[in-house]
């Protein structure tokens, strides 16, 4: 019946997204006596009444933008959850006619640490921006930083046991010695942090992808805190900005791996398959903050694994949960009309596969195979009477 199942899937119209609203506004700040510009975009199904998980990236003119589009994308094929996007400009010059990121993120990479606005800089963001936008537009506890070249490498002073950020998304960090022991001691003692992700590429700046290789090798080599989800990317052919888009969404997969549908490798050693995936959405709406329902992608992919099992125990357990959760849904009805017909109760498993079929939906294109399978089982339950 596996193929069957797996045919309901043949029409999989991605989530198309008409009412998010993305904005331009602007903070005035007093730790930096200053007005500053942020864009935000809200999702789709954005009220005030819940929070999101926030994703905040520096140089806003065009980190911003990529980062819409790439979550957008890994929204449609349900790889991460509704998220708010805020982007901070940077990429303008100041009366001296420097550009502001550099006086925002300015360190001394002798000692490690931000300096004079640098510091103002890292204190408006965890004093003044996240308390806004937690206020204002109900950014979640879950909260991610990405930045790319000089401001990633700023980033990296938000790794503290106090941070206001758990997850971090560092496209062509300059990471000197100075901040690479800073990182590899915060990647190793703070459990604070869920999420890190760097990446580089062939043809990035000859330091840049030297001293992130370099420090890729002493994370791998180091004991740092297992609970953290690590990954690296070092991609060929790639420049210091092509790298961007081709980074974001592995980043943005990273930080949110465990939203992402269940793997075969994820089960193989489970023996409660129903409880294993409830332990799953717990772990999912702690970590993410946000309230998701068990997604019919999950209870078929444990449909699955308990057919090939041949575990008919769990499948009445996941056919009958899936029932109460999702009534007008078809599988549920399947399953346990697989689990009637392997104890041979042909008339119970035709009673609940008819129920399942008239539950079929127009968009499934193969209703004549299900209509195989029902007359199917009609001559088993003929042929016991």
């Amino acid at each position: 019946m596996k193929k069957i199942v797996i045919a309901l899937l043949i029409l999989i119209t991605p989530k198309i997204l008409f009412s998010q609203q993305t904005l331009v506004s602007s903070i005035d700040s007093k730790i930096l006596n200053e007005k500053r510009t942020i864009r935000i975009h809200l999702p789709k199904s954005y009220d005030k009444e819940k929070s999101f998980p926030l994703i905040l990236t520096f140089d806003g003119e065009y980190m911003f933008y990529s980062l819409i589009g790439n979550t957008e994308l890994l929204l449609a094929t349900d790889k991460i959850p509704e998220v708010i996007v805020v982007g901070i400009d940077q990429n303008y010059e100041d009366s001296t006619n420097s550009y502001i990121r550099w006086h925002d993120c300015n360190y001394n990479s002798k000692t490690g640490e931000p300096i004079d606005k640098g510091v103002k800089f890292k204190k408006f963001i965890t004093d003044e921006l996240i308390p806004y936008l937690t206020e204002r537009y109900k950014a979640g506890t879950y909260r991610t930083l990405s930045g790319h070249s000089l401001t990633a490498s700023y980033s990296n002073f938000f790794l503290s046991d106090n941070s206001v950020f758990n997850s971090f998304i560092l496209i062509s960090p300059y990471v000197p010695k100075t901040i690479s022991e800073k990182i590899i001691s915060s990647l190793s003692g703070n459990n604070n942090i869920v999420s890190y992700y760097m990446s580089t590429g062939e043809f990035d700046l000859r330091g840049h992808l030297k001293t992130v290789s370099i420090l890729d090798s002493t994370i791998n080599a180091s004991a740092i805190n297992k609970g953290i989800e690590y990954s690296f990317n070092n991609f060929d052919k790639e420049t210091h900005y092509s790298l961007i888009n081709r980074s974001l969404p592995y980043g943005l997969k990273t930080v949110f791996r465990d939203y992402q549908i269940i793997t075969d490798k994820e089960v193989k050693s489970e023996k409660d398959l129903l409880a294993f995936l409830k332990e799953k959405y717990k772990r999912i709406n702690n970590k993410y903050g946000i309230n998701l329902s068990i997604r019919k992608d999950h209870l078929e992919a444990l449909y699955w694994e308990a057919e090939e099992r041949e575990d008919w125990r769990s499948l009445k357990e996941i056919g009958e949960f899936s029932i109460k959760i999702y009534p007008e849904y078809a599988d549920g009805y399947f399953m346990l009309s697989e689990v009637e017909e392997n104890n041979k109760n042909y008339s119970s498993a035709l009673e609940l596969y008819k129920k399942g079929f008239s539950k079929l939906g127009d968009d499934v294109l193969n209703k004549d195979d299900f209509y195989r399978d029902l007359k199917r089982l009609e001559k088993l339950a003929e042929g016991v009477k």
